[in-house]
């Protein structure tokens, strides 16, 4: 079919829930038959829903063929807007069953290990001393994971490191500060005796490092090529912060955090930073958020306590300030 729109007051009049429905079952599926029974409808209702929802949109969304349907590009789409409706409406049950149930609101944030020591504690205990009915949620995980939860509309919003070569989407990114990395041992690490440490002299020493597919970890393999010629040989990758902290004082090993952790537990003498220098090795803290959703004044509230507390730490601000869509 050749692409023709419609006016956005015919699309809405003429789209029903159920097509939402079969858009995101079709799409975790990929078969018609399997979706209408898992939906509780017979396979031909459920051609006939398709059908009506691809002449509304002018555009054909699956390819068909014996070993089921694929998503055209159009489909694709749709099936990701599918998604953010159905994860909409899903917030917008947990939120007016908070306020039933006697909350100001709600909050869900997704946060990574090395974001979610500082600020994010203090910007919920500041957002709960104004409004301490407010239900929050806080979900820890790795940036793949909290960016797919975010898409799907899970959360209201991420605060993570942006590193590079991350796909996102139909995201707003606002830069908050960008902090240093540091390299850390343990308290009883021989090299706490060194005055100054090349970080050629430490290709041989055990790691702690992130996967190999993360930013940090590509940015961190090629310092240690232009320094060193070579990548440390010895590894655990690890992106738990408790299992890193243990295995650092359990062992002679050296791990790469961000400045905010070492500021926290360099205090109980749990890591200690070593001369190393590391040039170059910063990571931009960002507030991200779906593009173009309506934020809640729950939400609103706690990202101004996010600006505010990021102006004023001692952090490295970034060069370029404010805020810029992801594509």
């Amino acid at each position: 079919m050749a692409p023709s729109p419609h006016p956005h007051w015919l699309l809405r009049s003429r789209l029903k829930m159920r097509q939402i429905l079969l858009l995101a079952t079709l799409g975790d599926l990929g078969n018609l038959r399997r979706a209408a029974a898992q939906l509780g409808m017979t396979q031909p209702a459920a051609t006939k829903l398709l059908h009506e929802l691809e002449s509304a949109m002018g555009v054909s969304l699956f390819e068909r063929s014996r070993r089921g349907m694929t998503p055209t590009l159009y489909g694709d789409a749709m099936i990701r807007h599918a998604r953010g409706l159905l994860a909409d409406l899903d917030a917008a049950r947990d939120e007016l069953d908070a306020l039933a149930a006697g909350a100001a609101g709600t909050l869900t944030v997704g946060t990574m290990t090395s974001t979610s020591s500082e600020l994010v504690p203090r910007a919920v205990a500041a957002l709960l001393e104004r409004h301490p009915g407010v239900r929050v949620s806080l979900v820890e995980g790795v940036h793949d994971m909290l960016m797919a939860a975010l898409a799907r509309g899970e959360l209201d919003l991420v605060l993570g490191r942006v590193m590079g070569g991350a796909a996102m989407d139909d995201l707003d990114l606002e830069l908050l500060y960008e902090d240093e990395f540091l390299v850390v041992c343990g308290s009883r690490h021989p090299l706490l005796k060194a005055r100054e440490i090349r970080l050629a002299d430490l290709t041989d020493q055990r790691w702690i490092l992130p996967h190999a597919s993360a930013p940090l970890r590509q940015r961190l393999d090629i310092l240690f090529m232009e320094q060193a010629g070579a990548r440390p040989r010895h590894a655990v990758e690890s992106v738990s912060l408790l299992t890193n902290l243990a295995l650092l004082q359990e062992s002679a090993t050296l791990a790469v955090m961000p400045a905010d952790i070492v500021r926290q537990f360099s205090g109980t003498g749990l890591v200690r930073a070593l001369p190393v220098s590391l040039p170059g090795l910063f990571g931009p803290v960002a507030l991200i958020t779906r593009a173009e959703r309506r934020r809640s004044p729950v939400v609103e509230a706690f990202i101004d306590d996010l600006r505010r507390l990021a102006a004023r730490s001692d952090r490295r601000l970034p060069q370029t300030t404010g805020r810029r869509r992801a594509r």
